[in-house]
């Protein structure tokens, strides 16, 4: 266990460090997102949108969910935001029936902002338990932070 956290720690530190070389000029928030299921039923796939408020822009993100140990990053390019959907479908094949059931769970994990402007935080989220429509099956921790940017300055030849 503390192997996989470790691991998944310096994933998530490699991952800051070239997303901070490759975004030189990004000024805005983070979502970290860890989970750590133990089984999860059917084909889950997670619909989050950012609402970007600084350039009224709609950013949808979805995340297919392949194992239990995920990680990911997004980054929001503004430092107001919304989290305007979150949505959670779980598709899986009842053989007895030999048909498709899709079930969708609204509001994952109570991340939906419901007008509640985000300003200048980052989150982090840990998602674990067993991913099924029951609610009582997951538990989702969220942890917000203030966000200093990840904007990185080159020195110029004239200052030493």
């Amino acid at each position: 266990m503390i192997k996989k956290y470790l691991k998944n720690l310096c994933v998530s530190i490699i991952v800051c460090i070239f997303a901070s070389s490759a975004l030189a000029d990004f000024e805005g928030q983070t979502i970290q997102i860890y989970t750590r299921f133990h089984a999860f039923v059917g084909n889950p796939t997670w619909l989050l949108v950012i609402r970007d408020l600084d350039s009224d822009q709609n950013l949808p993100y979805m995340f297919d969910i392949v194992r239990g140990d995920n990680f990911w990053v997004i980054f929001v390019p503004s430092r107001n935001y919304l989290i305007s959907a979150s949505r959670l479908q779980i598709s899986s094949y009842q053989s007895r029936t030999n048909t498709f059931k899709n079930i969708r769970v609204n509001d994952f994990c109570n991340l939906e902002s419901n007008g509640r402007i985000i300003k200048g935080e980052s989150l982090y989220i840990t998602i674990d338990g067993e991913l099924r429509p029951n609610r009582d099956a997951y538990n989702c921790n969220v942890s917000s932070y203030p966000s200093t940017n990840f904007s990185i300055a080159k020195p110029s030849l004239n200052e030493r």
